[in-house]
């Protein structure tokens, strides 16, 4: 069977997938996820991790192409896990608070967790879309799962090889202002940047995180817009920094 799948020319699979909905960026980055797991050894997570891509993908094929005849899968989903369920309830807690659009970057942010000390993007939780202001507020697209945030979650997993403890990222404005309240309040604070490219950017940052700060203010570079990520150890603590950020910043 496998080789009978595997026969026919690998770009007739990506254009059948793409035709249903799913980029060929989303699949090779799902690709690259399990075969760490796989190469790790670690085939209890891997097979999760492969029921919750799979399921994830199935349904954003169906919700895309058959949504009127799915009406109920495609509002509430199939799958529970308690870890994602409890995401969500962050991340509701989150968008509500009172003027969050006014740090909101101009690229979005993300909501990275981790339930324990990551060892790769595999085990920590964001969305596959994004958090972005709107005329109303602020709104959230796309679903909450393992790898979901490749930036954010990257930036997460990097900041807890040097503080295991940290289990929250979220990427705000970098501005004076908020960076300067919060060191006010006794929060560290590194600043990074400005880039000539990304590969700067991952080195700089890597280089303020062995420093374990509480967040990072990137001062952008060539493409890349001046972005804060902030990390706590607690989503209590996350929201007292969010708070801050937000009074400092004028809207």
């Amino acid at each position: 069977m496998v080789h009978k799948l595997l026969r026919k020319p690998l770009e007739e699979y990506y254009s059948e997938l793409e035709r249903l909905g799913i980029p060929r960026g989303l699949l090779d980055y799902y690709v690259e996820i399990l075969v760490y797991l796989a190469s790790r050894g670690d085939y209890e997570r891997y097979t999760y991790i492969a029921f919750n891509i799979l399921n994830h993908l199935a349904t954003r094929t169906v919700c895309s192409v058959y949504s009127y005849k799915f009406t109920e899968l495609c509002a509430g989903g199939v799958l529970r896990d308690s870890h994602i369920d409890y995401y969500k309830s962050l991340l509701l807690r989150v968008v509500s608070i009172s003027g969050l659009e006014r740090i909101i970057p101009e690229v979005g942010s993300n909501l990275a967790y981790a339930v324990h000390t990551p060892a790769s993007l595999s085990d920590i939780i964001g969305l596959t879309g994004g958090i972005v202001k709107t005329i109303s507020g602020v709104v959230f697209y796309g679903e909450p799962v393992y790898g979901g945030s490749r930036h954010v979650g990257r930036v997460l997993v990097e900041a807890s090889k040097f503080n295991p403890e940290v289990r929250l990222c979220f990427n705000t404005k970098c501005a004076s202002s908020p960076r300067g309240v919060l060191e006010e309040r006794g929060y560290h604070v590194e600043v990074t940047g400005p880039h000539l490219s990304e590969e700067d950017f991952w080195s700089e940052l890597v280089n303020a995180l062995s420093k374990r700060p509480d967040g990072v203010c990137d001062l952008g570079g060539l493409g890349l817009e001046p972005v804060m990520y902030v990390f706590a150890r607690s989503f209590s603590e996350l929201e007292e920094m969010l708070r801050l950020i937000v009074g400092a910043t004028r809207g």
